[in-house]
């Protein structure tokens, strides 16, 4: 990214830092070209007339808890660990702008077909931002932000998962969803539909379970508490206090009994009190299968240990909202189509904040803001003043 950005220095890109893109200006409400855009600078509006063109570049709709939820109504406020946060926050206003201007939507099953890295198991546990490939770290120049690294899992027969009852919900050793990876099916046929015959049954819902709820009629799954003791972290050499995890903001508890831990289980997403004897039949009854060596509720393979030394400790391990794979409608040119089927003139769009594509990261933003830039460069002046 710096490469990319010193090479726009040369060519005399003037990059705005604090400036927040708030509308998007066409010649008339859904017809006609876009013609610049507004932002907000320091609680001022500035107006930015475009040259040629304007390419919306956004990132996608996941810190957008309304905009979200159209595609997944259980992705409520307490999926707040949002990869790439807290630096970035996709918070869609590049969507939401265009549709304003008569935009389409696109690529819904991408992000409802519950396949790929839209949601994702976290990685560490005991802070919000535990995206399992990212971990901010104390000297990192947004740290008071992200204000923990969070304990990384290298085990999870380490733990065992509750959810706001403090009842288990799956096997805490399971994937987080299944997908076609590399080598996954072989042979592979791009476009086949007989490479469904080479699939190994081997069923996967740990996310759906995660994602259940406590049936208290609200949407939304709740916080999940990682709980383990003090065997756990020296199994895991882990280190149970700031920096490495936020107690401050209460993704983090420790108690000397299982009772007292349920109890001080208090913050802004755990919308019910945790049942203290709850927790300690959990616990327990986990107990009595690494006895017998067989999980009878969720199949977990060989429980290896038992919760037993003092402390215990509750830590956030719930899942990560990652990928925006739905978003604005673009054509091969990545111009962005509105309801009806049309190009909007002088409008472009890359990256997650694109619709229809189930390719993420760098490379797919790379390769449509080359493409979007290349039409753009191509555009015709725009017509009319803003």
């Amino acid at each position: 990214m710096r490469s990319l950005e010193i090479a726009a220095g040369k060519a005399g890109v003037e990059i705005l830092l604090e400036h927040r893109m708030t509308r998007i200006y066409r010649q008339a409400p859904n017809s006609g070209s876009v013609l610049g855009i507004a932002v907000e600078h320091k609680g001022a509006e500035v107006k930015i007339r475009a040259r040629q063109a304007v390419i919306i570049g956004t990132g996608g709709s996941t810190g957008n808890v309304n905009f979200r939820r159209m595609f997944d109504p259980r992705l409520t406020e307490e999926y707040c660990g949002l990869a790439g946060m807290p630096w970035s926050d996709q918070d869609a206003s590049g969507e939401l702008a265009a549709m304003a201007i008569g935009a389409s939507l696109w690529g819904f099953y991408n992000q409802t077909g519950e396949f790929g890295s839209n949601v994702t198991k976290p990685g560490s546990v005991g802070c919000p931002y535990n995206y399992r490939h990212l971990q901010w770290m104390p000297g990192s120049p947004v740290f008071d932000r992200a204000r923990a690294t969070g304990l990384r899992v290298a085990n999870w027969q380490d733990l065992i998962l509750v959810n706001m009852l403090g009842k288990r919900f799956y096997d805490e050793t399971g994937g987080q969803y299944i997908a076609n990876n590399y080598n996954s099916l072989d042979p592979y046929v791009q476009g086949s539909w007989l490479n469904a015959k080479n699939l190994k049954w081997n069923p996967n819902n740990f996310l759906n379970a995660a994602l259940a709820g406590i049936d208290d009629g609200n949407n939304g799954g709740g916080p999940v508490w990682a709980i383990f003791d003090a065997d756990a972290v020296a199994r895991e050499e882990w280190t149970p206090t700031p920096p490495y995890v936020d107690i401050a903001a209460g993704f983090f508890f420790s108690a000397n009994r299982l009772a007292d831990l349920a109890e001080k289980i208090v913050m802004k997403y755990q919308r019910v009190a945790m049942p203290s004897a709850n927790l300690e039949e959990t616990v327990a009854r986990y107990s009595s299968f690494v006895d017998s060596g067989v999980d009878e509720d969720f199949g977990k393979p060989t429980p290896m240990y038992k919760i037993a030394r003092p402390p215990f400790y509750a830590a956030w391990a719930t899942p990560v909202v990652h990928d925006t794979r739905a978003g604005l409608r673009i054509n091969a040119k990545c111009q962005v189509i509105d309801i009806n089927g049309e190009v909007i003139p002088g409008l472009y769009c890359g990256g997650e904040s694109a619709g229809g594509f189930s390719q993420h990261g760098l490379a797919r933003a790379t390769c449509q803001g080359y493409i979007a830039g290349t039409g753009a460069a191509g555009t015709p002046p725009l017509p009319g003043t803003l």
